[in-house]
């Protein structure tokens, strides 16, 4: 790819706004959009978008960009797509911009692994037949909070980014402008992914999300302000311990498929893959409490995207891999059942499933990664 310059970021929230923010401040021409105009009135007015420190504090980082809600005019001559949104929003996302895509463009979704797979399904359903580049991320590059109409408070870079493409032939594309985007000198380490699988399984929201979510529900639901998802007292050594049994049961799914997997701890610490990290892996508890996660306040409904994304796109994922793989996966499978009671919902049928992703539940190992590596089998 020649030099990136453009940058369209899709999506206006939490994340749309840091990864817009982010890209202007460092001299890319980032254009950010949103289907709802008023989401980028301020951004529109202001021309970028203010950066806070962790305290909300003014960081002094000022990103331009530029806040469309014309899709053409957004991703037209784009060397990038970013597309910062929640996971059940991407196929719309999709079939928006889909239309509009140029030979050689790299869309990289934000925020889930696995939705490649989903921009695969819409691509060839609409019969596109230039070459593009469809990748996504395990989670998003920030821990952010949007502020208001122009500012977003950056609580932490999300150092340790898995990035995969369909077909996984095309990893080493697009993970250079990946590693260009979000370099080293920021903190960030770029895993490339063998297949979408990988940035599935790496599924920090769904494996730490869901746990304490289920077993705070009544403060949850009580309002209380001082309630903080990852706060020690909500986050106790026997929720941590639900989120260690989901992690190993994802781990072993992985493993099953051939895929090195390291267990939470080791990813939140980034030891097995950075030369330079410590050697002394800290138990989960400790690891997973840290002043950058225990800041972000709530959420104060049970009716949010830790529960109702994380569920259906994240553990139960989890659980039909594992069914059609021979994985047992009880805890997930508990998790999910506890959520949907608590919501009243469904959440198994409308789920990111082994076949709603275009797999064959009864491909054998081998050819599921044949399939993900080539796209055909």
């Amino acid at each position: 790819m020649s030099e990136i310059r453009k940058i369209a970021v899709l999506g206006a929230g939490n994340g749309g706004f840091m990864a817009a923010a982010d890209m202007g401040s460092r001299g890319y021409e980032a254009v950010l959009y949103s289907r709802n105009p008023e989401k980028i009135k301020g951004v529109a007015n202001r021309g970028g978008i203010e950066v806070l420190d962790i305290d909300s504090n003014p960081s002094g980082t000022f990103g331009m960009v530029r806040a469309t809600s014309d899709i053409a005019d957004a991703v037209k001559g784009a060397h990038v797509i970013l597309n910062p949104v929640p996971y059940f929003v991407c196929e719309d996302y999709a079939r928006r911009v889909a239309p509009h895509l140029e030979e050689g463009q790299i869309v990289l979704y934000l925020g889930k692994g696995g939705a490649s797979l989903d921009w695969a399904k819409v691509v060839r359903e609409l019969g596109i037949k230039k070459k593009v580049y469809l990748a996504d991320c395990n989670t998003l590059p920030y821990g952010a909070s949007r502020k208001g109409d122009y500012q977003v408070r950056l609580e932490n870079r999300t150092q340790n980014l898995i990035v995969a493409t369909f077909p996984g032939k095309d990893i080493e594309y697009v993970g250079d402008v990946v590693e260009t985007l979000f370099p080293s000198k920021l903190g960030y380490t770029i895993r490339r992914g063998q297949n979408a699988i990988d940035s599935i399984l790496v599924d920090y929201n769904a494996i730490t999300h869901t746990p304490p979510m289920i077993c705070n529900a009544a403060l949850i639901e009580s309002g209380d302000p001082d309630f903080h998802l990852f706060g020690p007292k909500e986050n106790s050594r026997s929720v941590v311990r639900i989120i260690e049994k989901i992690d190993r049961e994802r781990m072993a799914i992985g493993q099953k498929l051939g895929l090195k997997q390291y267990a939470l701890e080791e990813e939140i610490l980034m030891v097995k893959w950075n030369p330079h990290g410590e050697e002394h892996v800290l138990p989960l508890y400790d690891a997973i409490h840290t002043p950058f996660l225990e800041v972000c306040e709530g959420p104060f409904t049970l009716d949010t995207r830790h529960l109702t994304e994380d569920i259906p796109y994240g553990l139960i994922t989890y659980s039909s891999l594992g069914r059609m793989l021979g994985v047992p996966t009880p805890v997930s499978d508990a998790v999910i059942t506890i959520a949907e009671t608590l919501l009243d919902r469904d959440f198994r049928s409308m789920g990111r499933t082994v076949e709603r992703m275009g797999f064959d539940p009864g491909w054998s190992a081998k050819q599921l990664s044949e399939y993900l590596h080539n796209g055909t089998i």
